[in-house]
């Protein structure tokens, strides 16, 4: 599978792994339709540089940004389709959940992007990532939202990469330029 839409498909929740930082929801956010709401939590990138890669795609009618940690939350583009909300501490996963799960709620049938396990692994172990994780992975099903999570797996060992990839549809990896896909069975639609 050369793109990483076909290598994701009909999955709700998908782990992106690569070691090199690229722009990987560039390609999954220009599937989304002009009326499909996009949400890009991100630790790594400020709300301007989501809206660039989101108008480089196209976006439709409603870009939701939720800024964790450090990243600045303001934007000094004036748009009418761009909501950002912070969270101030990266370890504050209650925090992100519920803001999470306000925007999905908000916009059902959303693309999700989360930009980055990684980063967010740098703030609390995995025991903690895990159950915040199979909780989000939830949301995402009851709102009918598909996300795309980005992790370097090259970062943790392999224990922690394992643990967390039992939580998702599909996980991506990019190999010689294109992506390949290990599936698990889609328990949630049994």
């Amino acid at each position: 599978m050369s793109t990483l839409r076909e290598a994701v498909g009909d999955a709700t929740a998908a782990l992106v792994c690569t070691s090199k930082p690229d722009d990987s929801c560039v390609e999954p956010l220009s599937a989304a339709t002009a009326e499909t709401p996009v949400l890009w939590v991100t630790y790594t990138r400020s709300p301007d540089e989501c809206l660039e890669h989101y108008r480089a795609v196209d976006g439709g009618e409603s870009l939701s940004v939720i800024t964790v940690g450090d990243v600045p939350a303001e934007t000094s583009v004036d748009a009418d389709d761009v909501t950002v909300t912070s969270v101030s501490t990266p370890a504050d996963l209650t925090g992100l959940g519920v803001t999470l799960s306000q925007a999905l709620s908000t916009h059902g049938d959303a693309v999700v992007c989360f930009d980055s396990l990684t980063v967010l692994l740098q703030y609390v172990d995995t025991e903690t990532a895990y159950e915040f994780l199979n909780a989000v992975t939830g949301h995402l099903y009851a709102a009918d939202a598909r996300a795309y999570f980005h992790l370097d797996p090259s970062a943790h060992d392999t224990q922690a990469v394992d643990a967390l990839t039992s939580l998702f549809d599909v996980i991506v990896e990019r190999q010689d330029g294109a992506w390949t896909a290990r599936r698990r069975p889609l328990l949630h639609r049994l």
